[in-house]
Order: C-alpha cells, then sequence, then structure tokens
C-alpha cells in the first residue's frame, strides 16, 4: 500500500485502512475454530465470548463484522474507496437489548480512534466497545480500554508524585 498516492485503478490508498502491510504492532496470528485471529489476545477473547454465548449471556456471535464508514465517492475526477471498519466481534446483548461491537485493544492507533468516532456516528444504534486484558485490574481478566488507560494513568500519577501505599 503506499501512502498519499493514487493507485492505476484511480483511487486514492491513503483511505485503505487494512492494507497488506505488516502491522505496525507485532502480534501473532492465532487460529481457533478455523477463523484466524489477529492476536492471541484476540483468539482469548473469542474463547471467553464463546462461554458467555454457551451460558446464554449472549447470543449470535460473529467475528471480523465488517462496517461502511464512508461509501466510496468521486471528486473532481479523483476516486476515493469507501472506508470500511473491521471490527474483531459483534454480538446481541439480550440484557441490554443491543447489538454490541467489541474490538480487542492492546494500544489504540491513531486511525482506530478515528474509525471508532465515525462508526458512532454512522452506526449510533450499535454500542461499540474496546476491551484490553488486564489481570491487574479486572477480576474477568477483561476491562473497558479507556478505563484501562485511566487506571494507568491514575497510578503512573501516584507513583510519580509518591502517593501510592
Amino acid at each position: 500500500m503506499q501512502v498519499g498516492n493514487v493507485l492505476s485503478n484511480g483511487y486514492d490508498s491513503d483511505y485503505d485502512i487494512r492494507g497488506d502491510e505488516q502491522p505496525m504492532i507485532r502480534s501473532k496470528k492465532t487460529v481457533i475454530d478455523g477463523i484466524t485471529f489477529d492476536s492471541k489476545t484476540e483468539a482469548e477473547y473469542y474463547e471467553y465470548l464463546k462461554r458467555l454465548e454457551k451460558d446464554k449471556k449472549i447470543y449470535r456471535l460473529r467475528c471480523h463484522p465488517v462496517y461502511v464508514l464512508q461509501d466510496a465517492v468521486e471528486r473532481h475526477g479523483k476516486k476515493y474507496k469507501e472506508i470500511k471498519y473491521i471490527a474483531d466481534f459483534e454480538y446481541w446483548n439480550e440484557e441490554e437489548k443491543t447489538h454490541v461491537v467489541v474490538d480487542v485493544k492492546g494500544f489504540a492507533m491513531e486511525d482506530a480512534k478515528l474509525k471508532r468516532k465515525l462508526f458512532a456516528y454512522k452506526y449510533p444504534l450499535y454500542k461499540l466497545v474496546w476491551v484490553a486484558k488486564s489481570n491487574k485490574y479486572s477480576k474477568t481478566g477483561w476491562i473497558d480500554y479507556d478505563e484501562l488507560q485511566r487506571l494507568r494513568r491514575k497510578a503512573r500519577k501516584e507513583r510519580k508524585n509518591g502517593t501510592k501505599k
């Protein structure tokens, strides 16, 4: 993928969200039930969700659902591909009566933050959740990504100020 260049098909490659290049984060692809996950952590979360589905706490678990955030468009003779968001999981939460879309995060890149905002705008009836693995801050081993970042910032501040017991 070439960034900032128009490809031979007339499309701007800036908007190819999940290109063929190696990811900047070194995750090991893992296969479970014939499904390839981008990381071991994502595969572990899949197993966690399968247990919830088996216990009838969630329904209709799907892996790697695709959402169109921006349709393809042509402006001034230049073609732009549609912008897609490929989440890690989607399921139905019967208790909340909502579709939940999950992305497992170790680290949130800037494009992920932008995609989250676009997703919230385009799919207001869906609940987008970023989760991270943390045995330190969670009993289940899984915690909301933003909450984990908040707790880590707080802990760093306490260590820096010497206020942590």
